[in-house]
């Protein structure tokens, strides 16, 4: 990954910025002269009434001219508080903005990069940086106008002190740069350890998430679950508490080491001070500005140290957000070949497939050719690979070794959402959204859903009774628990919407990865053979673990360990008599077991 330096990191922010929000920006820069002229008049206020008292001068002309001064003091708050409140209401908008980024990048990444355990930590990472109204992405405006304040309030405030004794300056710079370094030792130490407890956020975070999930709570109470969950949890809380306490120590070890610096370098300027005033003649007057000016250049100097740890902390968070965005993908989201206008054929030559961290590859080798309008089934033993290689038809997963080929061209040629526009795919989890059941379906507005093959799709899928006996029919709208008048689907029924959702979409390939398996046999068979009368125009790979629900196929690839073992026509496995026949066979005597009892 790239490293980002501090500087390109707020080159960044603020290029973003312009072409989001300009005001921003320019609020930013015009609040940086109020913040140090506030502090300086407030000073030679002090000086001057302390003058105008050593003069004598009559109540009427001292009262004029401290509610003068004291309006101006007014005012300028006013418009800074005023400018303050803008700029974290407009901040806050720029953080939703790379919280859209976030977003985006999260659904169009590759599948494989989200999936590997790395990509979700920086995934994780990143979006520490975006949430929460203390991210970096929401205050470093905030961060970057306490810095450049610092900074020329230090420069302000130096040249008025120079001039009246250099030694103050030297001692209180000398003391801060030790400090900074102290400071930006600590910031590297918490950045790189982040990892450590960013791993465990995530497993405390997906069980919090586990034992809130409605779909779990009847395991959880039928089974005794929550001793487990709650010894899960104090097991992750324990581990991260250890990492908060060796962070809590260190910061407390550098807030003593501050502190006494500051005490230091406080007392040794004031005794300057006070040896002026006493020995070389300070005029009372000039006694209150230098005092007020000392105590606010410490304010700038230790302001200085502040606003850059802040701002450091903040430019290592967005380094997590960046380098998340800079991940580059393996498939191709650029522009592509076209896509084929009809059932496309397949070929894997020589195709080898390993998850990231194993030793072992999940798919070995494999050559294949599916023809076009072929309907393929998949069967084997759990963990032979099936999915895995659907997961690669699909353009989830990049191959290791070798390459797929779709109507002669390389699958990375193509573009990637163009390419997942010609997939119908079923797979065994079905995501269900808080919309009505036609959107559902056919994924796209109200007013573009195709109402007659809506109810085309519905009745293939078997759903269409169910759905009519609904008060609301198609527009009845699904997840209960988020809205009142909404219904809830069994198992099964979801299943049947997934399939129909498959139908209405009229992919160039259908792939079904063991859709049906809260089905019973006999409706799990019907619901193939629908689709098989469906699916005359497409290439169609079908995965089930009941080997009776897909003899209809052109062709059947027994799987096992990662290859194909066996391919053919049902009768002719059968004829093989080899371990598709084997397994048919045990398969088919339970079931005729079963139907005879």
């Amino acid at each position: 990954m790239k490293k980002h330096t501090l500087l390109d990191n707020i080159e960044f922010m603020i290029k973003k910025a312009w072409s989001i929000d300009k005001a921003l920006l320019l609020i930013t820069f015009f609040q940086i002269p109020l913040n140090i002229l506030l502090p300086l008049i407030s000073a030679y206020l002090s000086k001057h009434i302390v003058a105008l008292v050593t003069q004598n001068v009559v109540v009427s002309v001292y009262a004029v001219h401290i509610l003068f001064l004291s309006i101006t003091i007014l005012v300028l708050r006013i418009i800074n508080n005023h400018i303050e409140s803008r700029l974290q209401w407009r901040a806050f908008g720029n953080r939703f903005h790379y919280l859209d980024i976030y977003n985006e990048k999260i659904m169009t990444m590759d599948y494989e990069r989200l999936e590997d355990p790395e990509g979700q930590i920086n995934s994780q990472k990143a979006l520490n940086a975006i949430l929460g109204d203390a991210a970096g992405t929401q205050q470093i405006f905030a961060q970057i106008i306490s810095i450049l304040s610092n900074i020329l309030g230090l420069i302000t405030y130096s040249a008025i002190l120079i001039a009246f004794n250099y030694w103050i300056v030297l001692l209180l710079f000398i003391m801060t740069i030790i400090m900074y370094l102290l400071s930006k030792r600590n910031n590297n130490w918490t950045h790189k350890h982040k990892n450590d407890w960013i791993a465990i956020d995530r497993k405390i975070n997906y069980v919090r998430r586990q034992a809130g999930n409605f779909e779990n709570a009847k395991d959880i109470r039928l089974y005794n679950l929550s001793a487990w969950f709650e010894n899960l949890f104090e097991k992750y809380l324990y581990d991260i508490k250890k990492w908060w306490k060796k962070g809590e120590k260190r910061g407390f070890a550098l807030d003593f080491a501050v502190s006494a610096m500051n005490f230091i370098r406080d007392s040794i300027a004031y005794i300057i001070l006070i040896y002026q005033a006493v020995f070389n003649s300070l005029s009372a007057a000039d006694f209150v500005l230098f005092f007020a000016l000392i105590g606010q250049y410490s304010g700038w100097l230790t302001g200085i140290i502040s606003s850059y740890s802040s701002l450091y902390a903040t430019s290592l968070n967005v380094s997590d957000l960046r380098s998340f965005l800079d991940m580059q993908d393996k498939f191709n989201h650029e522009k592509g070949v076209s896509l084929p206008t009809e059932a496309p054929e397949i070929t894997l030559s020589n195709v080898s497939f390993r998850y990231p961290g194993s030793e072992t590859d999940t798919l070995k080798n494999i050559s294949l050719s599916i023809h076009k309008g072929e309907k393929i089934a998949l069967v084997g033993l759990n963990g032979a690979g099936k999915t895995t290689l659907v997961k690669l038809l699909c353009g989830l997963y990049a191959p290791t070794h070798g390459n797929i080929q779709i109507d002669g061209q390389n699958i990375f040629a193509y573009n990637i959402e163009d390419y997942y526009s010609m997939l119908s795919v079923v797979f065994q989890d079905v995501l269900l959204m808080p919309a009505s059941i036609a959107k559902n379906i056919a994924l796209c507005e109200e007013k573009n859903i195709d109402k007659t093959k809506l109810e085309h799709v519905l009745k293939m899928s078997g759903l269409y009774d169910k759905i009519m006996k609904l008060p609301h029919q198609e527009n009845t709208l699904l997840i209960k628990n988020l809205n009142n008048d909404a219904t809830d689907l069994s198992g099964g029924e979801k299943q049947k919407l997934a399939l129909a959702r498959a139908l209405y979409k009229n992919g160039r390939m259908i792939i079904l990865d063991e859709p049906t398996a809260a089905l019973d046999p006999v409706a799990e068979s019907e619901m193939y053979h629908k689709y098989n009368q469906c699916t005359q125009n497409t290439t169609s790979i079908f995965i089930s673990h009941r080997l009776s629900s897909t003899k209809f196929c052109d062709r059947i690839l027994f799987m096992e360990n990662g290859e194909i073992i066996e391919q053919g026509t049902h009768d002719k496995l059968m004829q093989q008599k080899g371990k598709y026949a084997n397994l048919f066979e045990l398969q088919s005597h339970y079931y005729r077991e079963e139907a005879n009892k």
